[in-house]
């Protein structure tokens, strides 16, 4: 080849390089957003499916998308806490009517354990030890009475030194009316007594009936005399003579109970059930004279009524001093 031709197809092949250095080095025009979604509008190389997602995400994360999307994601998160504690909250509720069930049964059933050991406890030992179920019956009947009138009359305000001692006096008057009965003392006594009288009062138990009689009679006699004020007119004449007969008959009874003659069971079971009616009395009589007004007065918030009142006074005495300016300005 002639080296004018090799000189030009040098020049051809360096100006066909630099076209196609130039095509290449030309930027592609992005679309923008107001031509991006028009019809007709060149789309991207290469932004399909995935990659339009992608770049949709990449348009909308701005502040206010992430936030969007920050709350979305909490509100769910939160109703599955929710929804996960409605659930456990379900099966909570059921495991507590179970066990509110079981722990119903167990009152139920020791509650008539508690009964039944009282009430046969009290029946057993009346049989056992006095021979008779009717011992059993007085005495868990006044035990009851004697624990309700000491824990009311503790309620009302009396001391627990005036329930020790009645108890304690209740003790030695069975004790010594337990002693006093098996020993048949009495019994004996009046039955030499009475061998030296007349029908009818030629035997110890009627000779203790009518001496039980006077003398409880007298007792009350007495009582009667010393509130003769309660009992003026004809019909409070009447209702003392009536008292005193009926005490009078209690004493006669009494008295033969006792004049007659006793075994050991029985002495002990009869001075129990004194022991327990004494215990009652004595613990009325040593808890005379309390105030129930000054006992519930400790459970009135005084104090602060005082001050709520001293405060009112105080606002009052304020605002009589300082209606008559209210005006003026």
């Amino acid at each position: 080849m002639p080296p004018a031709q090799t000189s030009r197809g040098h020049a051809q092949d360096s100006a066909r390089w630099h076209l196609s250095s130039d095509a290449d080095d030309a930027e592609i025009p992005a679309p923008n957003a107001e031509t991006a979604g028009a019809p007709g509008a060149p789309s991207s190389p290469g932004l399909t499916g995935a990659g339009a997602m992608a770049a949709e995400d990449e348009r909308e994360s701005s502040l206010l998308g992430q936030f969007g999307r920050t709350r979305a994601s909490f509100l769910r998160l939160f109703r599955a806490h929710v929804a996960l504690a409605m659930a456990e909250k379900d099966e909570i509720l059921d495991q507590v009517k179970v066990l509110a069930g079981i722990a119903g049964v167990v009152f139920v059933l020791a509650l008539l354990a508690g009964n039944m050991l009282y009430i046969g406890g009290f029946l057993f030992l009346g049989e056992w030890l006095f021979g008779s179920m009717g011992w059993g019956l007085a005495h868990g009947i006044l035990f009851a009475v004697a624990m309700i009138v000491v824990l009311v009359t503790t309620m009302l305000g009396a001391s627990a030194r005036v329930a020790v001692s009645s108890f304690a006096l209740a003790l030695v008057l069975t004790i010594g009316i337990a002693v006093l009965l098996w020993s048949n003392v009495v019994h004996f006594g009046l039955e030499s007594v009475a061998r030296q009288l007349t029908a009818p009062f030629n035997t110890g138990e009627a000779l203790a009936f009518v001496i039980g009689a006077l003398l409880l009679g007298l007792l009350m006699l007495i009582v009667l005399f010393r509130a003769r004020d309660s009992f003026s007119g004809l019909d409070g004449l009447a209702l003392a003579l009536a008292v005193l007969l009926i005490v009078a008959i209690v004493g006669g009874i009494l008295g033969f109970v006792l004049g007659s003659t006793w075994t050991l069971a029985p002495a002990i079971g009869f001075a129990i059930t004194v022991g327990l009616l004494g215990w009652i009395v004595i613990q009325i009589a040593r808890a005379r004279g309390l105030d129930p007004v000054e006992r519930f007065a400790r459970l009135k918030p005084q104090q602060s009524i005082d001050a709520a009142n001293e405060t009112r006074a105080w606002l009052e005495e304020q605002w009589r001093n300082r209606r008559p300016t209210l005006g003026r300005k």
